[in-house]
């Protein structure tokens, strides 16, 4: 056993050496590594966090969750974070550069005359991976969650908890629902949050999600054809026909464009029907990411790409001046493939890997989802035809029925990749459950500083008090409220205050902001036409320096302003096309231009101005 201060992290973690094998006796060992906030005032239980994936590390979204979650549950209770066996600090198994490679693939799985494509770049990843990973094919088996769920009892035992309230979000919910069939007397509290309903078979799993996916598309495109705001970006199209046409328009061919590195390099590129799927399968998680992906595609239906390549890159884990792997510490692809293919059975009894590939993609075709807008989501596990030692029979655990703990079912109507299926299937079977159903919302709902479900699970935890009905709607949206984009071209604008308002919108509105760039260092990219943006951390707030700057086409800004994180207030000092402006943006929304003339117009300031702004950084 060892105790340390977690890398990045103002908590302690603690490494047990547990069986690498739990189901045979005696044997080598491996390290399993967990992190332990402490109740910092009286401690009433033990907070357990299961995260998603599989393959996402709890320590590393430790100091974050614990932030976001209602300061009474850290109060009254140790909260675990887990690194999961192959994740992370605990016997890391990790193959990024073979992921990124098999994601960019653009081979058609719903092309029949492409099933050979399909099958060998799924089969050549997997090579790749385990080259990569140096796992042994022996290993393999080990990192199922029938393996990984003991590791956690290793762990309560260690902490001499009776008990645990045991958290599971997305896979997650699969996890926990493992060990509560393993260990049900060690249960105070189940919540299952963006449930899986492990009665599916894979294939009908990701079916329902393929069309959940879909479905949340639509209601996404849908909605922003009923903002003003929103669809006049799309240029008279209708969002839905847009998105259609450009994924049409990709599919017989890719497209090139032009795209500015952090250094100002403008480089020739193509944009496949493979980045419009991953950016936009990437991006339809969150009200907050979903808007961003509207913002991506509203460019697009004007011809600019690079917004929505650079969602792409985000999305499979390329560095987008580079186009390198880049490495996030905190996911594993490679535990993502090693958990899955050992927790379903894929077409058992077929010994030869390409039958098995042609009877995968022969329940796409039955299932009637293989030419959904996002109907690639059924083939997510393609990768496990073709993965070695995978279990003869069946591993999932039997369903929980009836369990002597209360369950706590949490799910939104516009979560794709775990629908709202598998919380009604489960609550079904549960005559203590009790389900938040968010409209609209997250996949996984809980700690995102919403009053519903936030404040009645902690009220739970610390005062034991249930809610009253065994359903509970909490009201959210499918997306944020949409924020113009930057005008395309010189020629769309038509006064100072317009102009920069917009480009305050954009500068804080990008991916790169958001999920890139840490407020620890420095982060320059390349504006969409021409020159470079970049944010600098400072006590007070960012510094933006612009340096030729063109986010709308002809218009290029140089200048420096701030963004007052604390605030709200922004401040740009700049010049475009030899005008010197000055900007601000109050923290409460009002704007002041000033300048003596732009562009031979003049500078309006209409009473009480204001603009819309979305919040800073990541939702």
């Amino acid at each position: 056993m060892r105790r340390e201060r977690c890398p990045e992290s103002r908590f302690r973690c603690v490494t047990l050496s547990v069986p690498r094998d739990h189901f045979v006796e005696g044997g080598p060992t491996w390290e399993i590594t967990f992190a332990i906030p402490r109740a910092s005032g009286r401690r009433l239980g033990t907070f357990v966090v299961i995260t998603g994936g599989p393959g996402t590390s709890g320590i590393s979204v430790a100091d974050g969750y614990t932030d976001a979650y209602p300061p009474s549950i850290a109060r009254h209770h140790d909260i675990v974070y887990l690194d999961q066996r192959g994740i992370g600090l605990s016997q890391p198994f990790e193959c990024p550069e073979a992921a990124v490679a098999y994601y960019a693939d653009d081979a058609r799985p719903q092309d029949p005359a492409q099933a050979e494509a399909v099958g060998a770049a799924a089969a050549t990843f997997v090579e790749r991976c385990l080259a990569e990973a140096g796992v042994p094919e022996a290993d393999l088996p080990l990192y199922a969650t029938r393996q990984a769920v003991e590791d956690l009892e290793a762990i309560r035992d260690y902490l001499g908890a009776e008990k645990l309230h045991l958290y599971g979000e997305s896979y997650g919910t699969q996890y926990v629902q493992a060990y509560a069939t393993s260990h049900p007397d060690r249960i105070a509290t189940l919540y299952l949050d963006g449930p899986v309903d492990l009665t599916l078979d894979a294939a009908s799993y990701y079916a329902e999600a393929a069309r959940a996916f879909d479905d949340t598309l639509l209601t996404l495109l849908t909605e922003c054809a009923a903002s003003r705001a929103c669809a006049a970006d799309f240029e008279g199209q209708d969002p839905v026909d847009a998105y259609e046409a450009l994924y049409e328009r990709l599919e017989r061919a890719a497209v090139g464009f032009e795209f500015v590195t952090a250094d100002g390099t403008a480089e020739a590129r193509e944009l496949t029907v493979a980045d419009l799927e991953n950016a936009t399968a990437g991006y339809l998680y969150s009200p907050g990411d979903r808007f961003l992906l509207l913002r991506a595609l509203a460019a697009a239906a004007d011809d600019n790409l690079a917004p929505l390549a650079r969602l792409a890159y985000f999305s499979i884990g390329l560095d987008p001046d580079s186009l390198e792997v880049d490495y996030d510490p905190g996911y594993s692809d490679a535990m993502y493939y090693a958990v899955e293919c050992q927790d379903y059975v894929y077409n058992a009894g077929i010994a030869a890997p390409d039958a098995r590939r042609d009877a995968f993609l022969q329940t796409a075709r039955t299932l009637g989802v293989d030419r959904l807008r996002l109907g690639t989501v059924l083939y997510s596990d393609m990768p496990c035809i073709y993965w070695p030692n995978q279990p003869a029979a069946d591993p999932r655990p039997p369903p929980i029925v009836n369990p002597p703990y209360p369950t706590i079912i949490l799910v939104a109507t516009a979560d794709p990749i775990t629908p709202v299926a598998n919380a009604i299937r489960l609550a079904s079977r549960l005559s203590d459950a009790h389900l938040f159903l968010t409209v609209g919302g997250p996949h996984v709902t809980f700690g995102w500083g919403e009053r519903c479900p936030d404040q009645p699970i902690a009220r739970y935890l610390v005062e034991g008090t249930l809610p009253a009905g065994r359903v509970t709607v909490c009201e959210n949206v499918v997306s944020d409220e949409y924020v113009p984009i930057a005008p395309d071209s010189a020629a769309d604008v038509t006064d100072a205050r317009s102009f920069l308002v917009a480009l305050d919108d954009h500068i804080l509105n990008t991916n790169d902001y958001w999920y890139r760039y840490d407020a620890e260092e420095a982060l320059a990219i390349g504006c969409d036409f021409g020159g470079t943006l970049t944010y600098r951390p400072t006590d007070a707030g960012t510094v933006l320096d612009l340096d030729a700057c063109a986010f709308t086409d002809g218009l290029a800004v140089t200048g420096r302003g701030v963004a007052y994180d604390a605030t709200g207030r922004v401040s740009l000092r700049v010049t475009v096309d030899g005008d010197r402006l000055r900007y601000v943006r109050r923290g409460n929304g009002s704007v002041l231009v000033l300048a003596e003339e732009y562009l031979g117009l003049g500078v309006e300031q209409p009473t009480g101005a204001s603009t819309r702004h979305h919040s800073y950084g990541s939702p």
